[in-house]
């Protein structure tokens, strides 16, 4: 596999999952990434995937596009950068289980329900292998192990 380099805000990033199936995500202020909606099996033009839908957004160990595991294939706009910045996260204290909202565009947290915080993304910072895993999984139409894993406690 070859080097890559530490992904840019508006890259485009080629996600293999196998089966010859790929999905696309762009880099947004690190270590966001926006992954969009839509299978492919066979490499498209940036224009052609640039526009698709947001399924997830997530925080991505920078390694996924600077080992090459996650090529990137191409750039977008900075005003479709600037439309697809920024996710609210919940973060939970185990211990005292409070919830609070994590608003990456503002860096600010605020109290949080369990039922507002079960429909959020949990601020956590995922390995390439997981979103791959949870992606094969979204295809499949499963529950994926890791998101499971990270859901907000009662």
């Amino acid at each position: 596999m070859g080097r890559g380099r530490k992904q840019k805000r508006g890259d485009i990033v080629r996600i293999d999952i196998g089966g010859g199936k790929q999905f696309y995500a762009v880099a947004l202020t690190p270590p966001l990434f926006a992954f969009l909606d839509g299978i492919s099996e066979h490499g498209e033009p940036v224009q052609d995937v640039q526009d698709r839908g947001v399924l997830f957004k997530l925080w991505v160990m920078d390694r996924a596009a600077k080992s090459g595991r996650w090529p990137i294939v191409g750039t977008v706009e900075p005003s479709a950068v600037s439309a697809l910045d920024g996710a609210v996260f919940f973060k939970q204290d185990l211990i005292a289980g409070s919830i609070t909202a994590y608003d990456t565009k503002v860096s600010t947290e605020s109290p949080l329900s369990f039922e507002d915080a079960d429909r959020l993304e949990c601020a956590a910072v995922w390995s390439a292998e997981h979103v791959e895993d949870r992606l094969r999984d979204h295809v499949n139409g499963i529950s994926n192990k890791w998101w499971a894993s990270m859901r907000p406690r009662r």
